[in-house]
């Protein structure tokens, strides 16, 4: 499905280049992640969360300059080939990470910030360390394109905001992403924040509440995304009833709070 500049400028506030440089590229050749895809910008959040946080960036004071240029653009497009292929298991987690350091050589920005990333990636699996990386293991399996920042000239404070906004924004997306797919990733075995949450009940409740606080932080730089985001937020509660009926009772409790200008919380039991 097709997402126009005007969506991600009127619906998401993200900025006009910005978006009009991602919605009219075109999807690179022998790339994976846009494999079979007619469009560079699509209707997943994969694709719609890259000129989301490069907007992020941008408003923490990286100049579209730098931003959008061509070389730098390359090596994020060939970061996510090795992602996805990473994820759909062709290659293996030693290989991804190689290939992305192997493209980095002559190009790290900050040296320190670079390595300190490395050893977090490294963990076999990903725990928090230093100023990366979220309690919740399912919420850091995005993190591999936290290396595109490797490749940009922040200052100490604007890798500091990127973080923190990366870890406010793309979890947001997983959790879209695990809400919809919980049934399936449990009957797979495949990682999801709900079932990391404690499943059921307890699970969706819990990963609303943080869905809520990523929302919150994310309006500290980009206010029209956060309600963009807190507007989803009924479009996920229906899927949860969907998925689970013994979210039910909190699904209703939801919408009467709505009613009266409240939110449920995890304690409204």
């Amino acid at each position: 499905m097709f997402i126009s500049v005007g969506q991600f400028e009127r619906e998401m506030g993200v900025n006009k280049t910005i978006g009009k440089f991602f919605v009219d590229r075109k999807p690179p050749e022998n790339n994976s992640f846009w494999k079979k895809r007619l469009l560079y910008i699509s209707f997943g959040n994969g694709f719609v969360s890259i000129p989301v946080y490069y907007d992020i960036l941008f408003r923490i004071g990286i100049p579209l300059e730098v931003l959008l240029n061509e070389e730098h653009i390359l090596f994020m497009e060939q970061l996510m080939h090795y992602a996805i292929l990473h994820e759909k298991r062709e290659i293996s987690l030693q290989e991804e990470l190689n290939a992305i350091r192997a493209m980095l050589k002559g190009r790290v920005k900050n040296a320190a910030w670079y390595e300190s990333l490395n050893l977090y990636l490294d963990q076999p699996v990903l725990k928090t360390m230093g100023p990366f990386g979220l309690p919740f293991p399912s919420l850091n399996r995005a993190d591999v394109f936290l290396y595109i920042l490797c490749d940009l000239p922040l200052s100490e404070m604007q890798w500091k905001k990127a973080i923190r906004y990366w870890y406010a924004l793309h979890p947001t997306y997983l959790i879209m992403d695990d809400v919809r797919d919980y049934a399936k990733d449990k009957e797979e075995g495949e990682e999801n924040v709900v079932i990391d949450l404690g499943e059921g009940t307890e699970g969706f409740e819990k990963t609303l509440e943080l869905y809520r606080r990523n929302c919150e932080t994310i309006n500290e730089i980009n206010p029209l995304l956060s309600q963009f985001l807190i507007n989803n937020e009924e479009d996920l509660l229906t899927v949860i009833g969907h998925q689970s009926s013994a979210f039910s009772r909190f699904q209703r409790d939801s919408a009467d709070k709505s009613v009266n200008g409240q939110r449920p919380t995890v304690n409204d039991k």
